[in-house]
């Protein structure tokens, strides 16, 4: 998106609604607007000029699932249980693992995440979201090339974690068993929601993690819990 002209063809082309997302500096609902006709186009492109960017059809769907795949350098690929994620305002807020997703969504999921990390090369973690349409077909919605958010529960739920995991594969050091060993849901503590660990520490499955971040900001992730059973 190089030009004001380029956004107002984008959407004649696409149609409403849809959804500019800077290409560069965007997470957690940051970097991107859903555009309606009420939406002014010259603000959008006031806000977001100085960002390459891209327009995006919106996609109605049911849910959002993520892969979190792994790849060292001898190839040796692992992937984690497919996870359902549940945002707020472009925040995950929960996720919960095994997804409850049909098994042949699930395979083909595990196929594209496969297929991605082969053809990028991988070495290393690459997390890979994608919606799940309402003809129960898989979009692919975001790649993050590192662990990510969506893979926490994998300290507490899983036989290796996704950060062991990660120092194994970029070390070149055989890949460990990814199998989750406990179903869980995995909360993020966003903003003053930190307060509840207190809450969360009568819960005898309850794993609580403060990130030790020193304000606690709106929209901001301090610390995760992750409940499992």
């Amino acid at each position: 998106m190089n030009s004001f002209d380029d956004l107002v063809a984008a959407v004649g082309e696409l149609g409403f609604p849809c959804i500019y997302k800077t290409a560069e500096f965007g997470y957690d609902g940051k970097g991107q607007v859903r555009i309606t006709q009420e939406t002014s186009l010259e603000s959008v492109w006031a806000t977001y000029q100085h960002y390459h960017g891209i327009v995006e059809a919106w996609v109605p769907f049911i849910k959002e699932v993520s892969v979190i795949v792994c790849r060292n350098v001898h190839k040796e690929i692992r992937y984690f249980p497919i996870a359902e994620n549940r945002h707020e305002n472009g925040i995950l807020v929960e996720t919960s693992v095994p997804a409850s997703i049909e098994t042949e969504i699930e395979k083909n999921a595990q196929q594209i995440a496969i297929k991605l990390a082969e053809s990028l090369d991988l070495v290393g973690t690459l997390a890979v979201e994608l919606f799940v349409d309402l003809n129960h077909q898989l979009l692919v919605n975001e790649l993050a090339p590192r662990p990510h958010n969506s893979g926490h529960f994998t300290i507490d739920a899983c036989i290796t974690s996704q950060f062991e995991q990660h120092v194994r594969a970029i070390c070149g050091l055989p890949l460990g068993d990814a199998a989750l060993h406990t179903p869980a849901k995995m909360i993020n503590l966003i903003g003053k929601g930190i307060d509840d660990w207190q809450y969360y520490m009568l819960n005898p499955r309850a794993k609580i993690h403060i990130y030790g971040k020193t304000e606690a900001k709106a929209g901001r992730k301090m610390g995760h819990v992750t409940i499992l059973g």
